[in-house]
C-alpha cells in the first residue's frame, strides 16, 4: 500500500490554521454525504449509459456490410475500433472508487475528481479525470499554498456508496466567505492504511500524496529513478504514472505500448489489476522470467557470486562465441555432379568459409544477427561449390562458364542429396535453448568460449554451477535472452503475390483489420516500447539490463528502486551506471522518504538491521502511524512448529493475509504443517509460505519472520534480504529464533 492524501503530519500548514477551521453542526455530515451520494449515482448512471452507447455504437459499426469499395470497410473499422476502444475506457470492474474527490475553489466553483471525466448530456462537467492538470491540486494543494482551493474532500467509497468523507479547509478567510465548512471523518490516509490485504494489490488514485503525485506527473523523457525505502510507494507510484503518461500522450504510449518488468512472478500477479482499475490494459506487465524463450522452464535464483558472473558483460562475448560453436561439424568431404564432370570440396575448405561468416554475427543490429545472415551464407556455400566444381571442369579440359547465373548449377545443387545434407549442416535454424545448453552441459567447453574474456576462477563458478543445475535459473534467462538475439529471427519465406490484382492495394475483411490495429506488444519479439518502467532495478545485472533496453531502444524510462534492498552483489552499484547500461547519459533521481505501510514499532527492527547491514539506520523511512503493538521475539527449538502456530493464530485473529518468511530449506516443512493445521479453509487459504527474496516489493498484513540468522549469514547480502522481510508486514510481526540465534535489535522486540 501507499499512501493517501494529505495527513495533517505532512503539510506545512501555517500556525492557528487549524483553530480557523469552523467546527461542523449537527448534522452536516450526513448532509454531506448525502449530498455526495446524489452526485456519485449520477456519475455511475453517466458511466453506464456512455459504456451502453459505445458498445452499441461498436457492434453497429463491425456489423455494417453496406459499404462495397475499401475506403468504406476502412473506415467502418476505423468506427468500430473507436468505439470498441472508448467502451473499454469505462469498463473499470470493481473498482472501490469510480469518484473521490472535490474541490472547492475560490472562484466559488466545484469539480468532482475521479478515474474518468464524465460530462452530461448537457456538457457540465460531473468528474474530471485524476490524470487532468485541473485534478492536479487536489494532490498538491497545501494550506501553504492552497492553489486556488477553498477546501478539498476526499470521498471513502465502493461501488455506488458513499461510505465516509474528510474535508481539509486550505483557506480559512475564503472558507467563511464562501459559507463552507469542514466536516471530518476518520481521515483517508488513516481509513485507507489500516484496512486489511488481499491477494492484489490496490490502486492509490483516491490517496496519492504530495510527493507521490510530482513524481507521477514527471515528463516522460530520458531516465527517471524512484528511490525510496520500503513501504514508500515506489511500485504503485510507477504504475500510475504509466496510466498517467498514457492519459497525456495515447498516441505515443499506446501506439507503441509500454513495458512494465517486475523481479518475479509473484510480483507481477501481485500488481497485475492496479492499470486496469484505472483503466488502461495497454502496458505489458512482464516478470524477469517471462523474458525466456517460449517453452524454457525458469525455476529459482543463483546464489550471489553465481549471478555476479552470469551478470556480467563479459557474457555477451561468450554468448556470441557460443553460437558459433553451436553449429555443427561439416562432413570431411562432399561430391557432386554437374554437366558431366564431377567435383569434390573440402570439409576443410568450407569450415574456414563458415567460420568467417561466423565471426561477423551479432546481435547488434537486425542485419547481422545469425539468421538475417542465412542468405548470405547459402550464397557463400554457393560459391565456394561453384569455384570447386570451375576447377574440377577446368581439370578434366574442358573450359568453365565464367558466370554461375543462367546455367542451372544451382538447380543441380538442390538435386544433389550429398550437397542437402551439407547444406543442412552448414547454416542450419539454431534455438536459444540448444546453443545454451551446449555450453552448460560441457558438449561445448567453456575454456574454450572465455578464452581472454573471463578469468579461469568464474568460468569455474558457471561450469560448477551448470553441473549443478537442475534446470535453467532467472540468472540464465538473460543469457537465453542474449544468444537469441544474436540468433535473430529465422527469416519468413516472402509471400506470394498475385498478379490478378494490384499489390499495393490490400482489402479488408468483415474483422477489424490490421489497418487499424495497434503494434502487438504482447509478442515476444517486440521491441519497440515507448516506454519502460522496471521495479525493483536495484537486483538487475549488467546483463539482465541489456536484455531489458533491448525491448525499448528508443524508450524513456522510470527505474524504482532501493539499493538497501539489493540481493545481489555485483554492479551496477549507482543510478548513473544503470542509465548508462541503458543507453542513457543522464538520470534524474526523485526520492521517496514517508513510509506508508509499515507501523512505527516495526520501523524500529528495520532500523536495527539496515545498521547491521552496514548502512545508515537513518535511511529507513519514516512511518507516518503507529500500530501499538510490538513485533514479538520466539526463541525455541521447534522453529517450524512455532511459526506455524504463530501463522495460524494471526489468521484466526483477523482477517487479512499473512506471510510465513523463511530460509528455502524450511519452506516444505512449513508448507506440510500449515495444510494439516487445525484451522478453517478460510484461514488456511489467507497463508503463503515464502523465502526472503519472494517477497520482495510484496506486502501482508501479518508476518513471521523464521530463523533470521540463518537469512542473514546465507550470502554477503543475506542482512538487506532480512531488512526487506522484516518490513513486509502492515499489522504485526512475529520472528521466530533458535534460543541461542543473533537477531539484530532484538532489545526491540516484546519476548513471546
Amino acid at each position: 500500500m501507499s499512501s493517501a492524501p494529505h495527513p495533517a503530519a505532512h503539510h506545512d500548514e501555517p500556525a492557528g490554521a487549524a483553530d480557523d477551521a469552523v467546527a461542523p453542526e449537527a448534522g452536516a455530515k450526513r448532509a454531506a454525504l448525502a449530498e455526495e451520494q446524489a452526485h456519485l449515482h449520477r456519475v455511475h448512471d453517466r458511466v453506464e449509459e456512455l459504456r451502453r452507447r459505445a458498445d452499441a455504437r461498436a457492434a453497429d459499426a463491425a456489423a455494417d456490410h453496406s459499404g462495397s469499395t475499401f475506403q468504406a470497410r476502412f473506415e467502418r473499422d476505423v468506427t468500430a475500433h473507436h468505439h470498441a476502444t472508448r467502451a473499454a475506457r469505462y469498463t473499470f470492474g470493481d473498482v472501490e472508487s469510480l469518484a473521490f474527490g472535490r474541490l472547492d475553489l475560490a472562484d466559488a466553483d466545484t469539480l468532482h475528481v475521479g478515474r474518468v471525466s464524465v460530462v452530461d448530456e448537457d456538457g457540465d462537467v460531473l468528474l474530471v479525470d485524476w490524470r487532468a492538470p485541473a485534478s492536479a491540486a487536489f494532490y498538491q494543494a497545501t494550506p501553504a499554498a492552497p492553489m486556488d482551493v477553498v477546501r478539498r474532500r476526499t470521498l471513502v467509497t465502493r461501488g455506488r456508496q458513499v461510505r465516509d468523507l474528510d474535508d481539509e479547509l486550505l483557506d480559512a478567510d475564503a472558507a467563511e466567505r464562501l459559507g463552507l465548512g469542514s466536516v471530518t471523518g476518520q481521515g483517508a490516509l488513516l481509513a485507507a492504511l489500516a484496512r486489511t490485504r488481499t491477494a492484489h494489490m490496490r490502486d492509490i488514485v483516491a490517496t496519492i500524496q504530495a510527493d507521490q503525485d510530482r513524481i507521477i506527473r514527471s515528463p516522460a523523457t530520458g531516465t527517471l529513478v524512484v528511490t525510496g525505502g520500503p513501504g514508500t510507494g515506489k511500485t504503485v507510484v510507477a504504475l500510475h504514472r504509466v496510466a498517467y503518461l498514457l492519459y497525456g500522450d495515447r498516441d505515443r504510449f499506446e501506439g507503441r505500448g509500454i513495458l512494465v518488468v517486475g523481479p518475479s512472478r509473484a510480483f507481477t500477479e501481485y500488481t497485475a489489476r492496479v492499470l486496469p482499475s484505472l483503466g488502461e490494459d495497454r502496458a505489458v506487465q512482464r516478470p524477469l522470467e517471462g523474458f525466456a524463450p517460449r517453452g524454457v522452464r525458469v525455476a529459482g535464483w543463483d546464489e550471489p557470486h553465481v549471478a555476479a558472473v552470469k551478470g556480467d558483460l563479459a557474457m555477451v562475448e561468450v554468448c556470441r562465441r557460443a553460437v558459433a560453436a553451436a553449429v555443427p561439424p561439416l562432413p570431411p568431404s562432399t561430391s557432386f555432379s554437374f554437366e558431366g564432370t564431377s567435383a569434390q570440396v573440402d570439409g576443410r575448405t568450407l569450415a574456414r568459409v563458415r567460420r568467417r561468416l561466423l565471426s561477423r554475427v551479432s546481435a547488434e543490429r537486425d542485419q547481422t544477427t545469425y539468421h538475417a545472415r542465412a542468405g548470405g551464407a547459402d550464397e557463400a556455400l554457393r560459391a565456394a561449390l561453384w569455384k570447386a566444381w570451375r576447377s574440377a571442369r577446368r581439370a578434366s579440359g574442358a573450359r568453365p562458364p565464367e558466370e554461375r547465373s543462367g546455367t542451372g548449377f544451382d538447380q543441380a545443387l538442390e538435386d544433389s542429396a550429398q550437397v542437402t545434407m551439407l547444406r543442412r549442416c552448414f547454416w542450419p535454424p539454431l534455438e536459444p535453448a540448444a546453443v545454451l545448453e551446449a555450453v552448460a552441459t560441457g558438449q561445448v567447453g567453456l575454456d574454450r568460449l572465455a578464452d581472454g574474456v573471463l578469468d579461469p576462477a568464474p568460468r569455474q563458478v558457471l561450469i560448477d554451477a551448470w553441473d549443478r543445475a537442475e534446470g535453467w535459473t532467472l540468472d540464465d534467462v538473460a543469457l537465453l535472452d542474449e544468444v537469441r538475439a544474436v540468433l535473430g529471427r529465422v527469416a519468413e519465406p516472402e509471400p506470394e503475390v498475385s498478379r490478378e490484382s494490384d499489390p499495393g492495394l490490400r482489402l479488408t475483411g468483415d474483422a477489424l483489420t490490421p489497418q487499424v490495429e495497434l503494434a502487438d506488444v504482447e509478442a515476444d519479439d517486440y521491441r519497440d516500447f515507448a516506454h519502460v518502467v522496471v521495479d525493483e532495478a536495484q537486483d538487475l545485472t549488467p546483463m539482465q539490463w541489456r536484455m531489458v533496453a533491448r525491448r525499448g531502444p528508443y524508450a524513456s524510462w522510470t527505474v524504482v528502486g532501493d539499493l538497501a534492498q539489493r540481493s545481489r552483489v555485483a554492479e551496477p552499484r549507482d543510478w548513473d551506471a544503470v542509465a548508462r547500461l541503458i543507453g542513457r547519459r543522464q538520470v534524474a533521481v526523485q526520492s521517496l522518504s514517508v513510509n506508508y505501510r509499515t507501523p512505527a514499532e516495526i520501523v524500529e527492527v528495520a532500523r536495527a538491521v539496515l545498521e547491521a547491514a552496514g548502512h545508515d539506520p537513518d535511511a529507513v523511512p519514516t512511518a507516518v502511524r503507529a500500530g501499538g503493538r510490538r513485533p514479538r521475539l520466539q526463541r525455541t527449538t521447534d522453529l517450524v512448529g512455532a511459526a506455524v502456530d504463530a501463522g495460524t493464530d494471526a489468521a484466526l485473529r483477523a482477517d487479512g493475509t499473512v506471510v510465513l518468511i523463511a530460509p528455502p530449506d524450511l519452506l516444505a516443512s512449513l508448507e506440510q504443517r500449515v495444510a494439516a493445521a487445525p484451522v478453517d479453509e478460510d484461514a488456511r487459504s489467507r497463508i503463503r509460505v515464502m523465502d526472503a527474496r519472494t517477497v520482495k516489493g510484496l506486502e501482508f498484513d501479518d508476518v513471521v519472520l523464521t530463523a533470521p540468522d540463518r537469512i542473514a549469514a546465507a550470502s554477503a547480502v543475506g542482512l538487506h534480504q532480512l531488512y526487506v522481510a522484516v518490513t513486509r508486514a502492515t499489522r504485526s510481526l512475529t520472528v521466530v529464533a533458535a534460543p541461542d540465534a543473533p537477531v539484530p535489535g532484538a532489545d526491540r522486540y516484546e519476548p513471546a
